[in-house]
């Protein structure tokens, strides 16, 4: 075992999701633009896979709430080089579908389980998620821990953030609503490191109704999925990789010095699911930690493959 420690709940990834993803008032089909991978029938709708590479274990990327395919083209075209990698479009996002309701963790893997399946993308997989695709990683492997070979976390989610992060002071801006049913997002802001020759086609996938739709069923699902993953087994000894964000997100006040204690605490939790981790703190990134600082990715996922093929 070799664990290293060095130097976002509901509202962080809420936040810094909207910050990088926001959307466009203009509807455009995303299906007029070619996809570059396939669409695969899905229980009676299309998700979108795109795989590259060939070898074993396959590697497959999970985004955070309102992010999809395109954000991974960087490490996607490098650790194709030594194995199959496939990013994919949740329900609703890129050249996907819209699928059932409600988008909770559960019915997320099974689409992606499936999807895998009718795609004949065999396991073992190695899964990489980024912060609510963090959740998506996390119950893949406890529900199929035989087809899972390993996880790489990056600065995901935790399914205790939802009850302990603090919540915001009266009189703040609310983050998100404890009771309202809507969300309000105005325009597409790309993260300034999203791979540029993928900018303008995500710009334009992001501006569709679906994509808004879904965004706020994501949302709105989230304490659901942390109760569901919070529902399985543990993992105890799969390998596990926790990539953790080293920049403050939250500002210098009481409040933002909470809520940077508590989400670091909880990283440091997620690195206790296995007894087999890695955890290392990307300390040039902000929350997208796949896109400040991929090489740190390709090099997490470039350890594990090694390890892999030496068993």
């Amino acid at each position: 075992m070799m664990k290293i420690k060095s130097k976002i709940h509901f509202i962080a990834i809420l936040l810094l999701q909207l910050s990088s993803h926001a959307v466009s008032s203009e509807p455009i089909d995303g299906h007029r633009f070619l996809p570059p991978g396939r669409l695969v029938d899905v229980d009676g709708f299309r998700l979108h896979i795109n795989c590259i590479g060939e070898g074993e274990p396959t590697v497959v990327f999970d985004s955070g709430t309102g992010g999809f395919s395109l954000e991974w083209a960087r490490i996607q075209n490098a650790v194709s080089k030594h194995t199959r990698v496939c990013t994919y479009d949740r329900a609703g996002y890129g050249w996907s579908d819209m699928g059932p309701l409600p988008r909770t963790s559960k019915r997320i893997v099974n689409e992606l389980h499936s999807l895998l399946l009718k795609a004949m993308i065999p396991g073992p997989y190695i899964l990489a998620g980024h912060s609510f695709g963090g959740f998506t990683a996390q119950y893949f492997a406890r529900l199929y821990p035989e087809e899972t070979a390993a996880l790489v976390l990056i600065d995901s989610s935790h399914p205790e953030q939802v009850d302990r992060l603090p919540k915001a002071s009266r009189g703040s801006t609310r983050i998100y609503p404890a009771k309202s049913r809507t969300y309000s997002v105005s325009r597409v802001v790309l993260h300034e490191h999203y791979p540029q020759e993928n900018g303008m086609l995500a710009y334009k996938l992001m501006s569709s109704w679906k994509y808004r739709f879904t965004l706020q069923q994501e949302m709105l699902s989230l304490p659901q999925s942390a109760k569901e993953i919070l529902a399985l087994e543990p993992l105890q000894t799969m390998p596990l990789v926790v990539l953790t964000r080293g920049k403050r997100v939250w500002p210098n006040s009481g409040f933002g010095n909470k809520m940077e204690k508590t989400w670091m605490e909880l990283q440091d939790e997620l690195s206790l699911l296995s007894l087999d981790v890695v955890h290392l703190v990307a300390e040039r990134s902000g929350h997208s930690i796949h896109l400040d600082q991929p090489g740190l990715v390709i090099s997490a996922l470039d350890v594990l493959l090694n390890t892999e093929k030496r068993k």
